[in-house]
């Protein structure tokens, strides 16, 4: 088992509680915790991590699109993630999971820099198999891609000058049950690539659960680093917009279904509502238990 699914391995201890603690309409707060596991899949169990995200109701999901505002964080540790998480939870969560993530990371352990870059990772058992970009066979990108997985992202937002932005669309191909993904920067999205059916034993048919947001964390002795632009919700806060589903035939629609908001500590790190398919989010980081 590589060092990458070693750390999903050991993250499987908290996904049995995902599928089990949605109480009214809203995660368990003892549980909360667990959730980071999707949308950070390759952190060790001993990692502080904050979490500012929107996740669906269980259902029948087949892709979502984002335009995401991309910043850049010089950071020398611990890791910043804004990701489209996407799983099928049927079965037993421990072992079962089949999930994709798609999104922008600052990751100096994983990258060795501080740059920004695209990313995606997936797992069809719960972390025990799966990897980030293409470490490991899966991901197919097709010839002419203008970005491969890992890429790097350039230029990145300024809080007070230029926002700059990539487009995301992850959908299920109806006709083969492949996940496509399609990236744009500052434009609409093309292909990149694609994960094969094969791949999957549930997520080739459907999904059921959708999430959209950012996760931050590190070694407990080095401060949290910040979310986002760095800034709480406001007019200086970083933006998820043009959020719309993707139905089974491909057709996007808005984005109208209700979430659950999941922030681990809102006084440090939150995110809006959705409205007008957008939220905004981030966090100025430095936050300890």
């Amino acid at each position: 088992m590589s060092k990458l699914n070693l750390g999903l391995h050991i993250l499987a201890i908290y996904v049995v509680f995902i599928a089990h603690q949605i109480h009214g309409g809203g995660l368990h707060p003892t549980n909360q915790k667990a959730w980071y596991a999707h949308a950070s899949p390759s952190k060790k169990s001993n990692d502080i991590v904050y979490f500012a995200t929107h996740s669906t109701h269980p259902g029948s999901y087949y892709g979502l699109a984002v335009t995401m505002d991309v910043y850049g964080h010089n950071i020398s540790a611990g890791h910043i993630i804004t990701s489209i998480w996407i799983a099928n939870m049927e079965g037993d969560p421990k072992t079962d999971e089949n999930a994709i993530w798609v999104g922008w990371q600052v990751d100096p352990k994983k990258y060795g820099d501080s740059h920004t870059h695209f990313f995606t990772s997936w797992t069809r058992d719960t972390y025990h198999t799966g990897c980030y970009d293409m470490d490991c066979p899966g991901f197919q990108l097709v010839k002419g891609s203008k970005i491969a997985p890992g890429g790097t992202i350039q230029p990145v937002s300024h809080v007070h000058g230029v926002r700059q932005k990539i487009t995301i669309k992850v959908f299920r191909e109806k006709s083969t049950g492949n996940w496509w993904i399609h990236y744009g920067f500052n434009k609409a999205p093309t292909p990149v690539g694609y994960y094969p059916a094969k791949l999957f034993d549930k997520l080739s048919k459907k999904a059921t659960q959708i999430s959209i947001g950012s996760v931050v964390g590190g070694s407990p002795s080095i401060p949290s680093p910040p979310m986002g632009s760095g800034f709480l919700p406001s007019d200086k806060a970083a933006l998820i917009t043009d959020i719309s589903l993707i139905g089974e035939d491909g057709r996007m629609t808005p984005f109208t279904v209700n979430t659950d908001r999941l922030q681990s500590k809102s006084s440090c790190y939150s995110i809006s509502p959705i409205q007008g398919a957008k939220c905004s989010y981030g966090g100025p980081g430095g936050c300890s238990r």
